[in-house]
């Protein structure tokens, strides 16, 4: 099995320098030395080289033997009793004479004891009482940018580095400026930025576990650590040292920079490295170990401002966003409408829960936008890409041009965009975008190069001008509570989706209820009603064959007002079971030719003698539907009898009976030239009952309702067209017949 080290590049540059295993470099910086022993044995096991040089002991006799045997160390017990303690922490040490600032910590079963020297002890620490003035000052600050210049300038005056800044990480660990304090001979670097390259992945992992991190000089020839390999081949884990060398490139990149020596602290929120308050000076400067635990601890108070005061930002804005989504799920439960409560204008829409300028809504197949968006039908083809992608419910980003060529020509209102689909398996979503936010980023260098190969190798990189990169197609970052409002959202529509379920349901149950009724008074017409209605016409029509003579005018216009009464009653009563049977009768699909239906028709009804004075035209070459015969024959039957009826006082009364070919259906078409009707009651008209001609037309205002059933049973679309006077075409179309299963 090959060793640890051996995982490593044998050469590290700026091609894998993120790869770079700086925490097993196997060396510490010259102002301290380093010894490491057995926990329980106490057996030295390394050390590093200029512990041999300051004490006089060789390598051998030094490595393998007791620490307390070994060396004279006057506090050999305080160093037994902290060895079990978990944290790292500090002791005053003398040994062979000389004073140390001893610091320990241990690691699985080997103690590190780091050996500093001694500072005096007015000069070791920061006072107590000025650390709490200063802890008053962040807290005092009245938002994040104030705190960030009262930091940098309270640890300016602290440690008299030559410049002070606080550095915020973006979204890709690029770098930024964002507070300032130095020397007035220094040019500034407030407000320039650094590319991620800058400070890889792994010394950001390692800011995460030792908060402070001092190079006292960059021109410092470091010390090695012996033996390099243990036992079992592996390196020295330096993570946790205070001492650990550091790594070349970086060394390099100070010198480039003209510094001599850093001070570097971590700024934790949440749990993740936030920023870093980076202290520069152009000559060598030692910082002792107990000012540097001051520091440490400055960096956490202000850390802790620092979350607490996003975190209220955060919670403002969740506890806004939170009540405009209560006004949202209201909006759309009223009327169950959740496109227009998503997208009312005069009310809160989607962009209420976002910084978005634009948003969108493809639900049931229904595209809905508000705010500034792309046309609709960019917007479709974007969800598809997206869609495709697989990359599960969620899609963000900031830069969109960046990955999807198209949205080049919408950057202006879509340069983000946040997707969140309702499944996996369907396109139903939610979009919101983000317009393009121009502008300028100053960068410490050109960030396109981050490395310099004029020697033939590659090294970091000697410039550091000021360079200008105007930034375009790109729009505001994503923030999480945006991200997480979306989420919510989402649920929230969910669940107004499964009440409207929950309603149609109790109203489905509600109707078969009334289908029951309907069957039952279907059956109270036909027997209930039409016994004593043939009884009435019966004796009518007896009246009328034996007594007619005898009668006077009233007595036999009374006889003809009760037979034509009766045969309207028992039409309706016809009509009315028609209607009713036709929503429960099971449809059975079958390929049929229109025209032989219409033709059926004409031959049923006997248009040609009952009309005889109406043209009557019949396009040829009808084309196959699937559908239900009796029903489409009813349909044909209620149009074309509506048709002859209300055009047969017309002067050269015309019934025109065809279809038209469209793109992606065929229209079927009855057309008179009638009495016609007002177009503002196109909709009306399929009404049950709802009549709009006089009694001068026989008729029970059934007939299209039967029509509008007939063709909502079969999945289609009918419509009309109609002037006063004019006359009338009826249109409908049905599915494609490729459509339907044979």
């Amino acid at each position: 099995m090959e060793s640890p080290s051996s995982l490593y590049p044998k050469t590290v540059d700026l091609t894998n320098c993120d790869k770079e295993p700086i925490h097993i470099l196997g060396y510490i910086q010259s102002h301290g030395m380093l010894i490491v022993f057995d926990k329980s044995s106490f057996e030295i096991e390394r050390v590093s080289e200029n512990v041999l040089n300051n004490f006089s002991r060789k390598r051998d006799d030094l490595l393998q033997s007791n620490l307390f045997d070994s060396l004279t160390i006057d506090e050999a017990d305080e160093i037994k009793s902290y060895i079990n303690k978990k944290e790292t922490y500090a002791l005053e040490l003398t040994i062979e004479g000389f004073s140390f600032n001893g610091i320990v910590h241990y690691d699985n079963d080997l103690v590190y004891l780091e050996l500093e020297g001694a500072t005096l002890t007015k000069n070791r620490e920061i006072p107590q009482s000025h650390l709490s003035d200063i802890v008053s000052e962040l807290s005092d600050a009245t938002d994040v940018a104030h705190m960030c210049d009262e930091a940098a300038v309270l640890i300016k005056n602290l440690l008299n580095y030559d410049r002070v800044m606080i550095y915020q990480f973006d979204e890709n660990w690029n770098g930024k400026v964002i507070s300032e304090a130095r020397d007035s001979n220094l040019e500034s670097w407030l407000n320039m930025s650094y590319p991620a390259t800058d400070i890889p992945q792994q010394a950001r992992k390692l800011f995460l576990k030792q908060g402070v991190r001092i190079i006292v000089d960059v021109n410092d020839e470091p010390v090695k650590v012996v033996p390099e390999l243990d036992v079992n081949d592996k390196p020295l884990d330096l993570s946790r040292c205070e001492l650990r060398a550091v790594s070349p490139i970086h060394i390099e990149y100070l010198k480039n920079m003209e510094v001599g020596a850093t001070l570097t602290a971590a700024i934790i929120s949440n749990g993740e490295l936030w920023g870093l308050i980076a202290c520069h000076h152009y000559s060598p400067k030692f910082i002792s170990y107990y000012k540097r635990l001051s520091i440490k601890f400055l960096t956490q108070v202000f850390s802790t401002q620092l979350t607490l005061r996003d975190s209220n930002r955060v919670l403002g804005k969740v506890n806004e966003v939170s009540k405009n989504r209560g006004i949202l799920v209201e909006q759309m439960s009223n009327g169950w409408d959740v496109h227009s409560g998503l997208t009312t204008i005069n009310g809160h829409t989607l962009l209420s829960i976002n910084e978005s300028t634009g948003g969108a809504i493809l639900l049931e197949d229904k595209l809905s936008v508000v705010g500034e968006t792309p046309e609709e039908k960019e917007i479709q083809n974007l969800i598809d890409w997206i869609y495709n992608r697989k990359d599960g419910v969620l899609f963000h980003s900031k830069s969109l041009p960046k990955e999807y060529d198209a949205a080049v020509n919408f950057s202006g209102v879509a340069s983000g965009v946040l997707c969140l689909f309702f499944s996996e398996n369907k396109k139903d979503c939610l979009l919101w975008f983000k317009k393009e936010s121009k502008q300028t980023i100053s960068w410490a260098g050109n960030p396109d190069k981050p490395v310099d190969a004029t020697a033939g190798t590659l090294s970091p990189r000697k410039s550091f001008e000021k360079w200008n990169e105007e930034q375009v197609h790109t729009s505001e970052s994503w923030k999480d509570y945006e991200i997480a409002s979306a989420k919510a959202l989402r649920e929230n529509i969910s669940s107004v989706i499964l009440n409207k379920y929950e309603e149609v349901k109790s109203l489905n149950d509600k109707l078969n209820e009334a289908y029951k009724d309907l069957e039952t008074f279907s059956y109270s017409v036909s027997h209930d009603l039409r016994s004593p209605l043939r009884g009435i016409d019966g004796f009518a029509q007896i009246i009328k064959e034996d007594y007619y003579d005898t009668l006077d005018d009233f007595g036999k216009s009374a006889i003809e007002r009760i037979i034509n009464s009766s045969n309207k009653m028992n039409a309706l009563i016809d009509d009315i079971l028609e209607f009713s049977t036709l929503g429960k009768e099971e449809i059975k699909f079958i390929t049929i030719h229109m025209g032989e239906v219409v033709s059926e028709v004409i031959d049923f009804i006997d248009a040609r003698t009952a009309y005889p004075d109406t043209q009557i035209d019949i396009q040829e070459n009808f084309p196959e539907v699937k559908g239900d015969k009796t029903m489409l024959f009813q349909l044909w039957n209620n149009l074309i009898s509506n048709a002859l009826k209300y055009s047969s006082k017309s002067e050269n009364a015309i019934v025109e009976i065809g279809f038209e070919e469209k793109e992606d259906s065929i229209v079927f078409y009855v057309k008179d030239n009638g009495i016609g009707f007002d177009s503002k009651h196109s909709e009306k008209i399929f009404g049950v009952f709802n009549r709009l001609v006089s009694e001068e037309y026989q008729g029970t205002g059934i007939g299209l309702s039967i029509v509008k059933r007939v063709i909502d049973r079969h999945n289609g679309t009918i419509w009309s067209e109609s002037e006063v006077g004019v006359g009338t075409t009826f249109y409908f179309k049905l599915p494609s017949i490729e459509n339907y299963n044979s």
